[in-house]
């Protein structure tokens, strides 16, 4: 009759490792936390792992793997019942949950910015003026007053402290009402009169309405510096067609440096305010 082989109920830090695909130094830093608890081989001072310190590997890798931390599997190890491990299931199902909801919050941002940036990328860049009806567009004012265009960074962090999350600007559109009675220090622009960010995608903090109404608009690529030349043409549109401006010129920066260095690639949009004339009595 064949003698059964001896159960083997002890093992090396290299047996461990080599069942378990880790380096010793891992098998050592969970001792060091109280996880694992080996006893000393009396004539080698060796190591030795019990088979309770295997059913303890087994627990920290799949904990692990679910993603608990170490201090959780250290305080569940320590108090290890039913009521210890259906808290830890339930707390970190809890925070699974919370990660899925800020998952979904950056995705549905990305998706924003995404869409957004496609959609100016399709505008009508042709050099054609036309009459747009706008609702009501709800904006974010950061500066109500001049700035120059070098500053829009400077300002967008400045205002982003008032706000508990950071303001959009890849995707968002930066935009400016124009001053067409002063030019800017080099002669190459327009003044601004004020500074405000908006999005039909992201939701933006607002402060600050654009009136629902007609706009003659028009898109060009390129540098800012074309908007003095599309400004007056929007006026002239406006008065060919016998409407009446209401309002300033607004320059909205679809595309610009937040998202490109190529000034090539900038995208920028002419919003002029205007109505039917008045019939006089």
């Amino acid at each position: 009759m064949t003698t059964p082989p001896k159960l083997k109920k002890t093992f090396k830090i290299g047996d461990l490792s080599r069942l378990f695909h880790i380096g010793a130094d891992s098998i050592r830093y969970y001792e060091r936390l109280g996880l694992l608890h080996p006893v000393r081989d009396p004539k080698s001072n060796y190591r030795l792992y019990t088979l309770d310190d295997i059913r303890a590997m087994n627990t920290i890798r799949e904990l692990l793997a679910l993603g608990f931390h170490t201090d959780d599997i250290r305080q569940f190890e320590a108090n290890r019942n039913l009521d210890s491990v259906t808290d830890l299931l339930t707390q970190e199902i809890a925070a699974v949950d919370r990660k899925i909801a800020a998952l979904k919050k950056t995705r549905t941002e990305l998706s924003a910015r995404l869409t957004s940036i496609r959609e100016d990328l399709a505008k009508d860049c042709s050099g054609k003026i036309q009459r747009l009806t706008l609702p009501a567009r709800p904006c974010l004012m950061i500066k109500d007053a001049p700035m120059p265009d070098e500053m829009i960074s400077y300002e967008l962090a400045r205002a982003s402290e008032s706000f508990p999350e950071k303001i959009a600007s890849i995707g968002c559109c930066d935009c400016y009402t124009l001053d067409t009675s002063a030019m800017n220090a080099d002669g190459s622009d327009y003044r601004t009169k004020n500074v405000f960010f908006y999005s039909p995608y992201l939701n933006l903090p607002s402060n600050y309405t654009l009136p629902a109404g007609d706009y003659l608009s028009v898109c060009y690529r390129g540098a800012f510096n074309q908007s003095v030349d599309w400004v007056p043409k929007l006026f002239k549109a406006a008065e060919d067609q016998g409407l009446d401006v209401t309002g300033d010129p607004m320059e909205f920066c679809h595309i610009d440096r937040f998202e490109t260095a190529d000034q090539d690639e900038y995208l920028t949009e002419i919003q002029l305010p205007v109505a039917d004339k008045s019939e006089e009595v």
